[in-house]
C-alpha cells in the first residue's frame, strides 16, 4: 500500500475511533470512551506525520508524537506549529489522561468516570480539528 492510501486509512480509522468514543461516552462506558479517544488522536497524528515525513512513528505516547509533529512543522517553517504547541500546553492534563487510558486498557490500572470521558471527547474534537487545519495549511484543501 502506498503512503497516500495509508494516510487515508489512518484518517478513516481515526474518525471511526472518534465516533466510537462519543458513542461509548453516551452509553456510560467511560473507560472505552477514553481509550477510543486516545486511539483517534494517535492515529490522526500518525496519519499527518506519515504524510509530512513519509514514515509513521512507532511509539504510542501522544505527547511524544505531538512533539515529533511540532519539530517537523518547525523545520518546515509552518506557522501553525505555534497553535499545535499551544494546544499541547493547554491540553497537557488531558493528553496525560489519554496516555493513561491507552495503558489502562491493557493493564486495568485505572478507571475513568463521566468527567474524564467528557474531557477526552472534547479534547480530541479540538485537536482533530486543529490537525485538519494544519494539514490543510500545508497541503491545501
Amino acid at each position: 500500500m502506498g503512503s497516500i492510501e495509508e494516510v487515508e486509512l489512518l484518517r478513516r480509522r481515526a474518525r471511526s475511533f472518534a465516533r466510537y468514543a462519543e458513542e461509548a461516552n453516551d452509553r456510560g462506558d467511560f473507560d472505552l470512551a477514553c481509550f477510543f479517544a486516545e486511539q483517534a488522536l494517535q492515529l490522526r497524528l500518525k496519519s499527518l506525520i506519515l504524510r509530512i515525513l513519509g514514515f509513521m512513528p512507532r511509539g504510542h505516547r501522544v505527547r511524544e508524537i505531538m512533539g515529533l509533529l511540532i519539530r517537523a512543522l518547525e523545520e518546515m517553517g509552518v506557522e501553525e506549529r505555534v497553535e499545535v504547541s499551544e494546544a499541547v500546553s493547554r491540553f497537557r492534563d488531558e493528553l496525560r489522561m489519554l496516555e493513561d487510558a491507552y495503558i489502562a486498557s491493557r493493564y486495568l490500572s485505572r478507571r475513568f468516570d463521566d468527567e474524564d470521558a467528557g474531557r477526552a471527547v472534547e479534547t480530541i474534537h479540538s485537536l482533530l480539528k486543529l490537525l485538519d487545519g494544519v494539514e490543510g495549511a500545508i497541503f491545501g484543501g
